[in-house]
């Protein structure tokens, strides 16, 4: 195999972990930009009605794709302690493995979005004025899962290699895409949100099409071969142990929102409008934390399959310090120009703004308090414990915000008071992770070594 791009093993922490996460974090940025091009035509050419039926459908689409999209979080995890511990045939099991579970999951996905679009909107009382343009969008979107997925177990595979530039640049030719699309289709075809969602459908496939081709190119372990697609049950098992917790931990925080959402809808469509607007300020950051913490889960991954438990302390050090500044810098950011940027995709209704506004007022300062409970959780999965956190944030985060949700808000009804509910769950969780750290480290490492010495 050829040496990896980073170095994860030896040497100085931050350099190599700034230099990986750079791209990552660029990733997540074209990512959201997929969102906010949507969001962004949306509002601007086809008006405030077709942006609030693309926002109404985000905590819907989030709790299926975390469910699913955890599966490329065991891919990440498997293939960077095969990378650590220089087991170069189990990683080729796993890449194999992975492309083939990907695909199936898709198809799954597709299945259950079509079949529960309509039942989601109803039960989330979505406005009457938007609902049918909202079921469109979300049948549309869902036929683009297997692209997805299949691009997410992809660029996992990569990345747990030490590549994460790779993953970067397909995704810049997809991004560039989907923004061509969207005007295409909105501005000159007049399609509305058909166009909008038909612009991420095509770029999705883009994106998984490109990443697959490099991957039939890499002559080397970790590439995949058409002789060698086959599921490994031991491959599959160690995927799925890592990847459904880490799902239903994505999933139940997309949960927590549907209450949220359901909220919101109450206020009406001006107050959808402004809202799905200032979730890109909070996806930006959100989105930032999230990629930083990906780096974190391979690198750990990596120095756990290498056995080298002492560097880990100084990834988590690293990787804590990175985050959090992040966090508050661009939460600092967000709250300060709030209005501004929420009216760049909201230009005709000044209300509409004002709602997003408060709502930013609440959540978008206090986004470096997630970054404890993130990286936390980051660290864990590099270990491949990924169950508890996901118990956790069952318990502290997704039940807060529900009993928020029915006891404080039918009070207090303002999308800020609504979203009070953040930055207070995350505080639960950071101190509820803070406490089971350690001995879950201790335990895994145990385990480990007995195994090992067996």
């Amino acid at each position: 195999m050829r040496k990896a791009k980073i170095d994860m093993l030896n040497g100085s922490v931050m350099r190599p972990l700034i230099t990986f996460c750079i791209p990552l974090v660029l990733t997540g940025w074209l990512q959201m930009l997929f969102s906010m091009a949507d969001s962004f035509i949306a509002g601007k050419w086809a008006g405030a009605a077709a942006l609030a039926a693309v926002g109404a459908t985000f905590p819907f689409v989030m709790i299926i794709i975390s469910l699913f999209g955890g599966l490329s979080t065991g891919v990440m995890v498997c293939a960077s302690n095969d990378c650590g511990a220089g087991d170069m045939d189990s990683l080729d099991k796993t890449a194999h493995t992975a492309v083939l579970v990907a695909a199936i999951m898709g198809f799954v996905v597709l299945a259950v979005g079509q079949s529960l679009a309509k039942w989601a909107m109803t039960a989330m009382k979505v406005p009457a004025d938007i609902f049918d343009d909202a079921i469109t969008y979300l049948r549309i979107y869902f036929c683009c899962m297997p692209g997805q997925l299949v691009y997410g177990a992809g660029g996992s595979i990569l990345r747990a290699k030490g590549d994460s530039r790779t993953p970067l640049v397909f995704l810049m030719i997809s991004g560039v895409g989907n923004v061509v699309l969207n005007m295409v289709f909105v501005i000159v075809f007049k399609l509305s949100v058909v166009g909008v969602a038909l612009a991420t459908l095509i770029t999705q496939y883009l994106s998984a099409a490109l990443v697959m081709i490099h991957l039939f190119r890499l002559d080397e372990p970790g590439g995949i071969k058409l002789s060698k697609l086959r599921m490994t049950k031991a491959k599959v098992a160690r995927i799925l142990k890592v990847g459904i917790p880490a799902g239903l931990q994505a999933a139940c925080l997309a949960c927590s929102d549907i209450p949220l959402q359901t909220a919101v809808n109450s206020l009406g469509s001006l107050a959808v409008s402004g809202n799905a607007a200032a979730i890109n300020i909070d996806g930006f950051i959100f989105t930032t934390m999230e990629s930083l913490g990906q780096g974190c889960t391979v690198f750990t991954g990596q120095n756990v399959g290498a056995k080298k438990y002492e560097r880990i302390k100084k990834v988590l050090g690293s990787s804590m310090f990175i985050t959090v500044m992040s966090g508050v810098v661009l939460g600092l950011i967000g709250y300060i120009f709030r209005y501004q940027i929420i009216g760049l995709f909201l230009p005709d209704a000044p209300a509409a703004v004002a709602h997003g506004a408060s709502r930013c007022s609440a959540v978008t300062a206090f986004t470096f308090i997630y970054a404890f409970y993130g990286i936390i959780t980051a660290s864990l999965r590099g270990y491949g414990i990924s169950s508890i956190p996901a118990i956790l944030n069952i318990v502290c985060l997704c039940g807060f915000r529900f009993a928020w949700a029915a006891f404080y808000f039918p009070t207090h009804q303002s999308l800020f008071h609504l979203y009070l509910s953040y930055p207070l769950a995350w505080i639960i969780c950071v101190i509820a992770s803070l406490i089971i750290y350690k001995p879950l480290i201790k335990r895994t490492i145990a385990k480990t070594e007995r195994l090992s010495a067996h």
